[in-house]
């Protein structure tokens, strides 16, 4: 009687340790749950799914895929879909190199007050990716992610003052702004600031 009960409760923890392995299987891989709500117009899904092919996290990676799930979301008015979006026009991956269409998309998401956005489309007017180079242009969408208390831009923005681009050269606005950002520690501020010393 007692191995019966033995052998029962032995097949019981069995047929519990399967069903809970099964269980958490299920729900430590989201990408049914998150697939259903993007395929139902959920512009967060939708952007999660762009990620998960992006990154290759619960599926295979596949650029293609992640590109129309980015672009899907984009669309959908998703802000930060419309930043990773322009950055794969820029870079040419799961698409085609489109520098009007990276240009497009980092505006579009920039004035909506997307800080990133803001940075990259400030870089886009500075070196004329998919719109015409104006420095001047791209030196004051820079100071405002930098006002906004942006660390990189801050970064960048202390660049343009030291070598005069978009503005006139000014040393002291570069050190101001390089101490900013390596007070919020931006690493490219803290070297930017040695070499400055080593002048």
């Amino acid at each position: 009687m007692e191995i019966l009960e033995i052998h029962t409760a032995l097949t019981l923890i069995f047929v519990l340790a399967v069903a809970l392995f099964f269980l958490h299987k299920f729900t430590a891989n989201p990408f049914k749950k998150v697939l259903q709500k993007a395929s139902q117009g959920d512009a967060d899904a939708q952007y999660q799914m762009g990620q998960f092919f992006y990154r290759g996290k619960h599926t295979d990676k596949d650029v293609k895929q992640a590109f129309n799930w980015f672009n899907t979301a984009a669309h959908n008015g998703h802000l930060k879909a419309q930043v990773a979006l322009a950055g794969l026009y820029n870079a040419g991956v799961g698409c085609e190199q489109n520098f009007a269409q990276c240009f497009h998309w980092y505006r579009t998401a920039a004035q909506t007050g997307d800080f990133e956005a803001r940075v990259n489309l400030a870089v886009c007017y500075l070196k004329g990716i998919g719109v015409h180079p104006d420095p001047a242009k791209g030196f004051e969408l820079m100071k405002q992610a930098a006002d906004e208390k942006s660390p990189l831009a801050q970064t960048l923005l202390g660049n343009l003052y030291e070598k005069g681009i978009g503005t006139t050269a000014n040393s002291q606005e570069a050190v101001k702004y390089y101490l900013l950002a390596a007070k919020q520690g931006e690493p490219m501020a803290k070297e930017k600031l040695k070499k400055m010393e080593h002048k």
